[in-house]
């Protein structure tokens, strides 16, 4: 393994988000995440890997943990991020992914965050996301152009490509619009 440190991974991220709206037990962090609305349609963990990944946030300082007396249990751990771990989370969840591989599970999981603070930033999650995909989208015609005719299946992978990006940029004219719909209108003397 390298001596570098490694960036966290999005489910471990996806962590200290949750952990940014309140201290937290393991199980009851477990069970918010399993619960079927929300980021279990993007993600899903075993009880045994959410203790590990915490420990290891733990162990890198993203987070701090108190023991407590519990109900059942004499003590156990509840969870808090700390400031170095906030910065990280909202760092993250403010980017764009950089592969169109990411934005099934990556993106959809900061979108969840993102809706979770404000639409602003999910705006702007939004709309760094799109100069992206514009870009690859740029990127992508420009290779299918200097394709050769008689290079079929090349050809149609960058059509695939540039079909797929094309819908990212599409779906995320729709969550745009999502949002928008569901802020409350102003009245009408403070239009």
């Amino acid at each position: 393994m390298s001596p570098r440190r490694q960036a966290p991974l999005t489910l471990e991220y996806i962590l200290l988000g949750f952990l940014d709206q309140s201290p937290i037990h393991g199980y009851e962090l477990y069970k918010k995440i399993a619960n079927f609305e929300g980021v279990f349609l993007v993600w899903r963990i075993k009880q045994s890997q959410l203790y590990a990944l915490l420990d290891k946030l733990e162990a890198e300082g993203l987070l701090a943990s108190t023991l407590i007396p519990g109900e059942a249990h004499l003590m156990r751990k509840e969870y808090q991020i700390t400031e170095i771990g906030r910065q990280a989370f909202y760092t993250w969840r403010c980017s764009p992914v950089n592969h169109g591989r990411d934005m099934r599970q990556e993106f959809l999981a900061k979108l969840y965050f993102a809706q979770k603070s404000s639409a602003e930033v999910s705006f702007e999650l939004i709309d760094r996301q799109k100069s992206i995909c514009l870009k690859w989208l740029s990127g992508f015609r420009d290779s299918y152009a200097k394709v050769p005719g008689e290079q079929s299946f090349e050809r149609m992978v960058f059509q695939f490509r540039i079909h797929q990006i094309e819908a990212f940029i599409t779906w995320l004219d729709s969550c745009q619009d999502e949002i928008q719909g569901s802020l409350a209108p102003l009245p009408s003397a403070e239009r």
